[in-house]
């Protein structure tokens, strides 16, 4: 035998208040709790390199240059300036803080220094 419709009623009432009671509980703000030495410390950012590091540069080598893929070479590597020159060009007065990508006539990048 069944047991009538209106026996259940009164369990999914006292089911849906403990589930208003719960998320109630929730609701509660506390005071926070003060910082103890158990807290991890802070992170740390590491430096950019003070000088320019040409292998960080060398994933560009084969690609053609454009001006974001010849800016993302000198982030990496660590370079205050970045040049694209032509194989074929002379020779520019050294400097430890500008990276030199060497191209191809069709724009190919062939190398990569610190000069």
């Amino acid at each position: 035998m069944k047991p009538p419709r209106g026996s259940r009623v009164p369990a999914c009432r006292a089911v849906l208040l403990l589930t208003f009671v719960m998320l109630a509980g929730c609701q509660i703000h506390r005071e926070p709790r003060p910082l103890s030495s158990e807290a991890p410390p802070p992170p740390t950012f590491v430096d950019a390199p003070s000088r320019c590091t040409a292998a960080r540069a060398r994933f560009g080598l084969g690609r053609r240059i454009t001006a974001p893929l010849l800016e993302e070479m000198r982030m990496r590597s660590g370079a205050r300036r970045a040049h694209a020159v032509l194989v074929t060009e002379p020779e520019t007065p050294f400097d430890v803080n500008r990276l030199i990508v060497d191209i191809e006539s069709n724009g190919r990048i062939v190398g990569v220094r610190c000069a």
